[in-house]
């Protein structure tokens, strides 16, 4: 039984790589050879603020970095700056997550809000200050709220298909004592 609970942290990652994968893998299949007049959800930063905020055991630092840059380096961004805002980000909301573990839904979906405004102004300022090309504003701004939207849908899903629930008070971690 022990070793089946110290296996389910390392089995969710390899989920959360896994999910990971599949939305890589989509976003860069040729579906369309017209650019779009518009912009979807970041669902993979959605994905990986749902898990921090439920269960950060689950989305190590080094493997949202890895992650991140590992898109950063296949999407053709800027290698390391989304990356590196969105592991800012994460530990940002990862340092909050035992506050919030007993706050409602809206609480928490305004600290993802806040996080993901500060990191999307944090990297159109750095591609500006630096004088790279960036997407206009509005595709920005665009993707920003879509990502916001489509958080709480994340958030149900990772907890109705996956079990990512916040921990309660009486959860046992890995370790083998409380939570």
């Amino acid at each position: 039984m022990a070793d089946r609970a110290a296996l389910h942290p390392w089995a969710m990652r390899l989920v959360y790589l896994a999910i990971a994968a599949g939305l890589i893998f989509a976003n860069l299949l040729p579906l369309e050879t017209v650019p779009h007049g518009w912009a979807g959800p970041d669902i993979l930063v959605a994905v990986t603020f749902a898990w921090v905020l439920r269960r950060p055991d689950y989305v190590p630092p080094a493997l949202v970095a890895g992650v991140f840059l590992l898109t950063d380096l296949l999407f053709q961004r800027p290698p390391g700056l989304w990356a590196a805002l969105v592991l800012l980000g994460a530990e940002a909301l990862r340092s909050r997550a035992p506050a919030l573990r007993d706050l409602t839904f809206p609480v928490e979906w305004l600290n993802v809000a806040t996080t993901l405004v500060a990191m999307t102004l944090a990297y159109r300022i750095v591609l500006a200050v630096l004088m790279v090309d960036q997407a206009p504003l509005g595709l920005s701004l665009m993707q920003m709220v879509a990502t916001l939207v489509a958080y709480p849908v994340v958030v149900l899903l990772s907890r109705w298909l996956l079990g990512v629930r916040k921990r309660a008070p009486g959860d046992v971690h890995t370790g083998g004592g409380p939570a």
